[in-house]
């Protein structure tokens, strides 16, 4: 595997080797993610209730994969960043970034298209409109990530950029509480309003959640001015020390007598919330490293299934839920098995998904034709099923 240089000004090391525990760290969490999604649609309450032990510590858990994505997509922005003499970002890299951002957007709501047809999209419900203006992580990714971009194309080294990401982070924290407090539908259109807020049932809204993102970028900073070969020995002891220090803030707001926010939901809203489980992805991450230094054998696979998120992200959940057109394995037996059965699904949502990843990477990297061939195909089927 190559590694990634990086040119970031006057302050910068001749190079920034891409970290590979970072892929690693993120293919463990969409194993959680898929077995989450799966467990938690096929089971049934009777047998997995998140109120009691020990489900209530799986759900917090499974709360934390998305805490972890978002962390990691502002950490790998660093390593990534190629700047010039003047501590520019290349044009190209902003309109890539932002052609993505758009991209993820643009595939959040085609999952949940609310018509068969483009043609029949007059005569959608309100409550339909509403349920397809819901946003999820992809909208928040997408969204976050066009901003971070801007936000990297207007500052000159990547120490200017991770600081001022770090602030942004800590003020959308800030700011969450008062955001939940809004009535934003009554001010802003509802696609807009679905951004900002939890209460027409966006299962993931701006604040905070683009924190993550922000505060990822000043981790991934953090991470690119250790010298690379020491950047394995030397992130667990910072993962652990950040990690508790965020948990420690966390935990004092939480316990705090005195307060500066509005009423607001702990669990969606609250900045010590979101500090706690920025605390505790830290931990993960130092934990999980000493676990790659144990099976380093598998990079190459941790590598390759790692930069498929996002297919790994759509695909799991197409198997389970199917699309606008086509059911998938959830909607037919939804919470209705045992757990024994729902561990067996998982388990094969899990390995079907992963290795059907493996095998679009492994073409895709052989077959320069082939790969532009998928992209026509799935291009001309999103068509059809539009517009038929």
């Amino acid at each position: 595997m190559s590694t990634l240089a990086s040119s970031l000004g006057a302050n910068a090391h001749p190079t920034k080797q891409r970290f590979y525990i970072l892929d690693f760290v993120r293919l463990i969490a969409m194993i959680m993610m898929m077995q989450g999604h799966t467990m938690d649609a096929m089971v049934s309450v009777e047998y997995l209730n998140v109120a009691e032990f020990p489900w209530n510590i799986w759900h917090f858990l499974r709360g934390l994969t998305a805490p972890t994505f978002l962390i990691i997509s502002g950490a790998v922005q660093i390593f990534a960043t190629k700047r010039d003499a003047t501590g520019r970002v290349p044009f190209k890299t902003i309109q890539k970034r932002v052609q993505w951002g758009l991209m993820l957007i643009g595939m959040a709501y085609l999952l949940v298209f609310p018509a068969n047809r483009l043609l029949d999209l007059p005569f959608v419900s309100h409550e339909g409109w509403r349920a397809f203006f819901q946003t999820n992580i992809l909208h928040v990714s997408g969204v976050t990530l066009i901003f971070s971009v801007l936000l990297m194309s207007v500052t000159r080294s990547n120490r200017a950029f991770a600081g001022a990401s770090v602030c942004v982070g800590l003020l959308i924290l800030a700011f969450a509480p008062i955001a939940d407090s809004i009535d934003w539908f009554a001010v802003v259109p509802e696609w807009l309003g679905a951004y900002f807020t939890f209460k027409h049932g966006s299962l993931f809204a701006i604040f905070p959640f683009s924190a993550y993102m922000f505060l990822g970028i000043g981790i991934g900073y953090a991470l690119a001015e250790m010298p690379a070969r020491e950047r394995e020995r030397r992130f667990p002891p910072f993962a652990f020390v950040a990690g508790s220090i965020a948990l420690l803030a966390g935990v004092i707001g939480t316990y705090s007598p005195l307060t500066l926010f509005p009423a607001h939901d702990y669990y969606l809203a609250s900045p010590c919330f979101a500090l706690i489980r920025v605390g505790c992805v830290l931990v993960f991450m130092g934990i999980l490293t000493y676990l790659y230094a144990k099976t380093r054998r598998f990079e190459e696979y941790y590598s390759r299934l790692g930069k498929k998120s996002l297919y790994i992200y759509t695909s799991h959940l197409i198997l389970l839920f199917g699309t606008p057109w086509f059911g998938g394995i959830a909607r037919a037996h939804y919470r209705s098995m045992t757990l024994m059965d729902g561990c067996i699904v998982a388990l094969g949502v899990v390995g079907c998904t992963l290795l059907s990843a493996y095998i679009l990477d492994y073409f895709q990297r052989n077959s320069r034709s082939l790969r532009e061939g998928i992209r026509i195909s799935l291009a001309a089927m999103l068509l059809y099923a539009l517009l038929v």
